[in-house]
């Protein structure tokens, strides 16, 4: 039989509130994830407003349109339809990141409602060492030893129990009231514990001492050979084990052992699909943009020539740069037919002289 030492918490059944749904995910994590979406709203905006009469209209409507479009991806519920080419690579990445999200929100809410939650912070070995809360052994145990000298708690933190009662009340009372975060004994004790507690306490980490019960006899005894012939044979056919499961290891505490603590996703698990969504996203308004201005370059308002004839008073220089500012962005909104239009009429004008 097994003997290594365990550790051993209370645990607590995870009460249900009206903010349950915000518990799946950081506070970082639901900023990042809302800018996120906001964003990725207005780049489709940008890339589909000159091209797509869905995102065009007075700038209430179209701001309207961004949060709609936005929110609306959660779900993929989006009605308006993208049609340029940018706009369709950035929206299927999107939708991607946006599925993964769902996913991971979905399962981590229904862990959340369903798992009980340790009392103790204490989940393995290596938080038991570096927390400073009190810890239990049993008196006699060699468990005392192991803590205090192998793994150099200190001996204040170390508290002496006698019997499971005592057990009982240190985890129920905790830390803060007298009581200890975690016990630490001998697996066949902790088993026996649980079994005798109905699962009211959880095993967290691994078995960090291998040892084994056995039995000691006389040399050259005969009864020697005799139970181990007995106790092979209880192994082989597998009674031994279940014995142990009937005795030591109930099911309910079985199942419940293997369950895990909360764990609320951070940016840190989505940090990469955010940051594949942003380059893409910045690549898109690059390419996009550097089109806009080669078109611009290229680009005469009608009645420019007219004005060009007539002297002009000297204005000045920020006058002139709002100037063209303002017509930047009349040229942004001007609708992508129209400017293939107006390339069209000089291209034939052009052609018209050079035949004559």
């Amino acid at each position: 039989m097994e003997s290594g030492l365990v550790i051993v918490t209370p645990i607590r059944e995870i009460k249900s509130s009206p903010w349950a749904f915000l518990r799946p995910f950081t506070v970082q994590m639901w900023c990042v994830t809302g800018a996120f979406f906001l964003f990725v709203g207005a780049v489709v905006w940008i890339l589909e407003h000159r091209t797509n009469q869905e995102f065009r209209g007075p700038p209430s409507q179209q701001l309207i349109t961004i949060f709609w479009f936005s929110f609306s991806t959660m779900f993929f519920s989006h009605r308006e339809n993208t049609v340029s080419a940018l706009g369709r690579l950035v929206l299927i990445l999107w939708l991607f990141v946006v599925l993964i999200i769902n996913s991971s929100y979905t399962a981590s809410l229904t862990s959340i409602l369903t798992v009980q939650q340790l009392k103790s912070n204490i989940v393995g070995i290596d938080s038991l060492i570096s927390s400073t809360d009190p810890v239990g052994v049993q008196e006699g145990s060699f468990a005392y030893n192991y803590l205090v000298q192998e793994l150099n708690i200190a001996v204040s933190r170390v508290k002496i129990l006698k019997g499971q009662q005592e057990y009982i009340d240190a985890l129920e009372k905790g830390p803060k009231a007298g009581g200890v975060a975690a016990i630490v004994d001998e697996l066949p004790y902790i088993e026996l514990l649980l079994y005798n507690t109905n699962c009211e306490f959880q095993t967290v980490g691994k078995e960090f001492t291998k040892g084994g019960w056995g039995f000691a006899f006389p040399r050259d005894s005969s009864v020697a050979t005799d139970l181990s012939t007995a106790i092979l044979q209880l192994s082989e056919n597998g009674e031994l084990q279940r014995i142990h499961k009937k005795w030591l290891s109930p099911e309910d505490c079985s199942a419940q052992s293997t369950q895990p603590a909360e764990n609320r996703l951070s940016l840190t698990s989505f940090w990469g699909l955010f940051l594949i969504c942003g380059i893409a996203c910045f690549i898109a308004l690059a390419i996009f943009f550097f089109r806009v201005w080669w078109q611009y370059r290229r680009y005469v308002p009608e009645g420019e020539d007219e004005e060009i004839d007539e002297p002009q008073p000297p204005r000045p220089r920020q006058l002139m740069r709002r100037t063209s500012l303002r017509h930047w962005i009349d040229f942004f909104d001007t609708r992508e037919e129209e400017i293939k239009d107006t390339f069209r009429r000089k291209n034939r004008g052009e052609e018209e002289p050079a035949s004559l």
